[in-house]
């Protein structure tokens, strides 16, 4: 089964909303973590990488929280995908398995390699602030 994990669909969230703080108002993680309804310390884990990756800032205290580090328009989905993912992978075959003699193997290997490339591609195309356009 394909399926999105609950870590890049939360993290989507967590991004989505922090694009919509006027300001770039900090948000505690406490909230977010109500208003998303993502276990904290999920978001914690979540809210980390995005950090490390310099996509928000977070500051510590009773009067911190997390706010959006990078401007929505100049984020893609795809950097997203990557951070909180890694690189999509959808064949179990690599490039040079496109040169088998093997004509199902073949086949098979075209049709994951262009699905591949279509996703990447789109996810490359769409920045955070797309979701916007989702409402």
């Amino acid at each position: 089964m394909f399926r999105i994990s609950r870590r890049l669909d939360y993290g989507l969230h967590l991004l989505h909303t922090l694009a919509h703080q006027p300001g770039g108002k900090l948000t505690p993680t406490a909230i977010l973590s109500k208003e998303l309804d993502i276990p904290l310390p999920f978001l914690h884990q979540i809210a980390h990488s995005l950090m490390q990756a310099g996509y928000i800032h977070a500051v510590p205290g009773p009067r911190g929280g997390l706010r959006l580090n990078i401007n929505p328009d100049e984020l893609s989905i795809l950097e997203i995908v990557n951070v909180l993912e890694g690189d999509i992978q959808l064949s179990p075959y690599t490039d040079q398995d496109e040169d088998s003699s093997h004509e199902a193997k073949k086949a098979t290997v075209l049709i994951w390699n262009t699905l591949q490339n279509e996703i990447t591609d789109k996810l490359r195309n769409t920045p955070l602030s797309a979701l916007n356009s989702a409402e």
